[in-house]
């Protein structure tokens, strides 16, 4: 393997050197982290001295108790996350991110504005006030960035795999539009490609990534799949495992309209931030287990009546069992059992190979139009989902989250190391799959749909599925 040194750059690449004598990294990196509103403690004071600062100028009454609670919602409802220079370009993504915590800040001040001795008038004042102030912050820092990065200051090294047109032209639009934070420095093609290469990535291939990655401290990684998206992606998922860099791709056109608000650009190329290899550790957030248990025992008790009906109808009808276990796939790849009002036939389960011919789905998903082993109660109970309401005790129990990827009946050395990312969070009842698409998407948009919940997850963004999931459910347009 031949690889240029960090030295070389690729053509039309802005150095910077004039301006970069002038500004230290830490004063552009501390821009960056007030900007990009990342969980550190200089991008957290920065929110809460703005919000003191309303308290202040409208002479209200706790200033403690309300910032602890303001600062609490920033960040629990993913106003502050992790986040990588492609998509916090502009200002807009930020208004988008204050939405949620701002809009629960608001309902929260009005239900107390009799205790705080406070009108509405002056709840709207205060709320207008601070989410002012926190969009004028970020607007002053991304204006900063903007003029810094055009002058070369502050720029990433990204690396480019793929080959072929599109990939240069990746690299030139990354060279065009250095707003994005980013200084393309190769591209690294596939073992398969006739390409060499360009700049870093010359004479390379994905198994150089770490090595490359490592060396020139590459921060953002993008992938241009042009023939074999699944096997490049999960490739390259596969060497950077454990690297601390942003991956993103060029999604297929296809893809943008599964969730086109995930998708950023640079100079309107479209590209799809997947997260952090980082991010495939497994981690368990206590707001949302709280949350979970909370909701859950609540259904469970406010529905015990119907809960009580379906299992005697189940019962009634073929004196079989009414709880149906099946070994799922869950958090950190490990096995647990699910519970499940039983909707087939005693031991349908056997009869699932001889109907493998049937299924209408494809990669690890199995579904069956008009299915015979289903039973007239079942039929009822599966086309409302009533029959994974018993999956609130798996809630309860600490193996499923009310809202998460779904848990799939395969075993754990069946999923990829993409498909795998999905095993970093709990798995949930519903989730963007239901909301979305249902029974109607593939197995890949199945995948990408949950990778973006994970990389995206909020408190308030499980609020809004579930809240989406019952409308969803009856307004579904698939058969089955």
């Amino acid at each position: 393997m031949q690889v240029i040194t960090r030295d070389a750059v690729l053509p039309g690449e802005p150095t910077g050197t004039a301006t970069s004598a002038r500004w230290s990294p830490r004063l552009v990196r501390a821009l960056e982290r007030v900007h990009q509103a990342d969980r550190s403690l200089l991008s957290v004071s920065v929110d809460a001295v703005i919000v003191a600062a309303a308290v202040r100028t409208l002479h209200w009454g706790p200033v403690a108790t309300l910032l602890v609670v303001a600062v609490a919602l920033l960040v629990l409802g993913r106003s502050h996350a992790e986040r990588s220079t492609l998509e916090t370009q502009g200002i807009a993504w930020y208004c988008s991110a204050l939405a949620g915590p701002i809009s629960t800040f608001t309902v929260l001040l009005i239900g107390v504005s009799g205790v705080l001795g406070q009108s509405p008038v002056n709840v709207a004042r205060f709320i207008v006030l601070t989410a002012a102030a926190l969009i004028g912050i970020h607007a002053v820092t991304w204006t900063s960035l903007f003029l810094l990065r055009r002058s070369g200051v502050g720029l990433r090294p990204a690396l480019v795999v793929g080959e072929g047109a599109i990939a240069r032209t990746v690299v030139r639009k990354l060279t065009a539009y250095p707003e994005a934070g980013l200084r393309p420095v190769g591209i690294v093609t596939p073992a398969t490609s006739n390409d060499q290469g360009e700049g870093l990535g010359e004479h390379a291939d994905p198994a150089d990534l770490p090595a490359l990655i490592l060396r020139e401290d590459v921060g953002q990684l993008i992938i241009v799949p042009e023939h074999h998206v699944h096997a490049e992606l999960v490739q390259c998922l596969e060497a950077c495992a454990g690297l601390e860099l942003h991956i993103a791709m060029l999604p297929p056109l296809a893809d943008l309209f599964i969730n086109p608000r995930q998708v950023s650009q640079v100079g309107g190329l479209p590209l799809l931030p997947v997260g952090k290899p980082t991010q495939l550790r497994a981690a368990i957030r206590p707001g949302k287990r709280l949350f979970d248990i909370a909701v859950s025992m609540t259904l469970l008790l406010l529905m015990l009546p119907a809960l009580a009906i379906v299992a005697l109808a189940i019962k009634l009808e073929d004196h079989g069992p009414v709880i149906f276990r099946q070994r799922r796939i869950g958090l950190g790849g490990r096995a647990f059992s699910i519970y499940k009002f039983r909707s087939m036939e005693v031991g349908a389960e056997h009869r699932a190979t001889a109907l493998e011919a049937q299924n209408v789905t494809d990669g690890l998903l199995f579904k069956v139009l008009d299915d015979p082993r289903v039973t007239r109660v079942g039929a009822i109970i599966r086309r409302l989902s009533i029959d994974e309401l018993p999956q609130l005790w798996n809630v309860v129990k600490g193996d499923m989250s009310l809202v998460g990827p779904r848990p799939l009946a395969a075993d754990a050395n069946d999923f990829s190391v993409m498909d795998g990312r999905r095993h970093s969070v709990l798995p949930g009842i519903t989730g963007y799959w239901q909301v979305t698409g249902g029974n109607g998407l593939t197995y890949q948009e199945m995948v990408k749909l949950d990778l973006s919940y994970i990389q995206n997850w909020s408190l308030w963004l499980d609020i809004r599925l579930l809240a989406k999931t019952f409308p969803a459910l009856v307004h579904r347009r698939s058969p089955w």
